[in-house]
C-alpha cells in the first residue's frame, strides 16, 4: 500500500504566471514542478486536469511519469477510468469521486496493480466503501477555493468520526493550511492533500518543504 503522507493535487489550470520559466506553457511548468517535489520526497501526485481532452491528458501523464522516474512518488489520475485503462502501466492510483464510475466496476477495467481511492464528502458515505478501495480522500475539511463544486466543510470532528469508523487510510483534503497539518495527523489522518497550499505563490518548493516538515518534525 502506498504512503499518502504528502499528496499534491493539481492540473495545468492551477499553474500561475509566476510559476512559468522562459517560454514554458502551463503543462511544462506543472511537469517541472512535480519533478522537483518528487525529488524532494513527495509521496503522491494526483493529476486533476478538467480542461484537457483525453489525448492531452495521456500525453501529460507520460511526461509526468518520465519526469518522476527514479523517485518514489506515486502517479494518480483523478476520475478518468478510461485514461487509466489505456495507460495503466504508468498509473499507480485512480481516484474516484462519488459521482464517478463505481469503484468495483472501475476495478474490472483497469490494471490490477492500480490502487483505487474514493472521495468521501459526508460521514454516511463510509457505509458504502467497496473492498477494492485502498484509501479515502475526506473533505473538504475546511473552506476551500480550489474546487468550485466543493461540498460544505466537514470540520475536524466529522473527520475524526470517519477515521474512527474505517480501517483504511484517510487522506484529508480541502483548505488545509500548513499550520493545520500537525493537528490533522494527531487526529489520525494518513495524509494531507493540498493544492493552493503549494501553488499559492511562486515558492512552491519552500511551501512543500514547510508542509513536509510539519508531518515529520517529530
Amino acid at each position: 500500500m502506498s504512503d499518502y503522507s504528502t499528496y499534491f493535487v493539481a492540473g495545468p489550470e492551477n499553474i500561475l504566471s509566476d510559476h512559468l520559466l522562459g517560454n514554458e506553457n502551463k503543462e511544462q511548468a506543472l511537469v517541472r514542478i512535480v519533478k522537483e517535489l518528487a525529488v524532494n520526497g513527495l509521496n503522491v501526485f494526483q493529476l486533476r486536469a478538467k480542461n484537457l481532452d483525453e489525448n492531452n491528458i495521456i500525453t501529460l501523464l507520460k511526461d509526468l511519469n518520465y519526469a518522476m522516474n527514479g523517485t518514489n512518488t506515486k502517479l494518480c489520475i483523478n476520475d478518468n477510468v478510461n485514461v487509466a485503462s489505456k495507460v495503466g502501466e504508468i498509473i499507480d492510483i485512480l481516484h474516484l469521486g462519488q459521482s464517478d464510475m463505481h469503484p468495483d466496476k472501475a476495478r474490472s477495467v483497469i490494471d490490477h496493480k492500480i490502487e483505487i481511492g474514493l472521495s468521501i464528502t459526508n460521514e454516511n458515505q463510509i457505509d458504502d466503501i467497496p473492498d477494492c478501495v485502498k484509501y479515502i480522500g475526506v473533505g473538504p475539511i475546511y473552506k476551500t477555493n480550489s474546487k468550485n463544486d466543493a461540498s460544505k466543510p466537514l470540520g475536524e470532528n466529522c473527520l475524526k468520526n470517519i477515521i474512527l469508523k474505517t480501517n483504511i487510510p484517510v487522506v484529508a483534503i480541502g483548505g488545509i493550511a500548513t499550520s493545520k497539518v500537525s493537528k490533522l495527523f494527531d487526529l489520525g489522518v494518513s495524509g494531507v492533500a493540498v493544492i493552493s497550499n503549494i501553488l499559492n505563490n511562486k515558492n512552491y518548493l519552500q511551501n512543500f518543504l514547510l508542509l513536509k516538515n510539519q508531518i515529520y518534525k517529530d
